[in-house]
This record gives C-alpha cells, sequence and structure tokens, in this order.
C-alpha cells in the first residue's frame, strides 16, 4: 500500500478497505456484535432481551450466536427482529452441548438482508436450554 497517507486517517481506511476487499470480498468486516446477556448468569427466555440501533446500512449474509457456557441439555434459539418484524425464517440455533451456531444442525435462514441506517434491532430468546451463559449475536453483512 505504498503512496498511502497514514496521517490522512480516512484516505488510510479507504485504501486498506479496498485492499481487503480485493484480495477477500465485499462486505470483509461489516457488521454488529451484542452481547444479549452477561458472562455469568444462565440466559432466560424472552422478547427484547437486548434493543440497539444500527449504525450503518447493512445487507445482511449471515447470522451467528454464540455462548461462553453451553447448554447442558436442549438447544439455545435465538429470534432477530428488525422494527419489530423477525428477519429469519428459520431461527439462529445452537445445538446442545455446542458453544456456536455455525455448528447447528440447522443453519438460520435469513428471510429479509435489508437493514437501513438506524433500524432498531432487538434480539429474542425463544429457548434457553439449561444452563447456557454469555449469549452473543453477530449480525454479518456489506455495507449498503
Amino acid at each position: 500500500m505504498a503512496g498511502i497517507d497514514i496521517e490522512n486517517p480516512g484516505a488510510y481506511e479507504a485504501a486498506l478497505r479496498a485492499a481487503m476487499v480485493s484480495l477477500l470480498g465485499a462486505g470483509v468486516g461489516d457488521g454488529f456484535m451484542v452481547a444479549v446477556s452477561d458472562e455469568t448468569t444462565a440466559i432466560t427466555t424472552g422478547t427484547g432481551k437486548v434493543t440497539f440501533r444500527a449504525s450503518n446500512a447493512l445487507t445482511l449474509t449471515a447470522v451467528r450466536a454464540s455462548l461462553n457456557t453451553a447448554s447442558s441439555s436442549g438447544a439455545v434459539t435465538v429470534d432477530i427482529n428488525v422494527n419489530g418484524v423477525t428477519i429469519l425464517s428459520t431461527k439462529l440455533t445452537i445445538d446442545e452441548g455446542e458453544k456456536t451456531s455455525v455448528t447447528a444442525l440447522t443453519p438460520a435462514v435469513i428471510s429479509n438482508t435489508a437493514i437501513a441506517d438506524d433500524d432498531e434491532i432487538s434480539i429474542d430468546i425463544d429457548a434457553a436450554g439449561s444452563g447456557a451463559k454469555g449469549l452473543k449475536v453477530t449480525l454479518i453483512g456489506a455495507a449498503a
């Protein structure tokens, strides 16, 4: 990346993003991650466990969830809502004994990929399993 003015953070960031997109494809590093629970208390079911606003427009390509402590009995099921409406036709799950949704037997299916700047995003826990702790949800995509 010769010739980049590192004294100008905007130019440096744009050049770095362009290089990453060139190497790895569009959407690198775009998305949101949110803690839905604390690290030490077992999660419980409920709607609107956390609510936040999108910091930029995003076209979703994937969603993930993870735990610090896996459920010892039953899966953890999570729903993601944008402006009060689910964006998942198949909910996000973390199977019993697992710490990530990446290994789920049934992957989540995104039915609405568009998130606008400042949209309200809320996370519901539809099933908590038993003893699961430290839930985080990640929305991955490309800036729109």
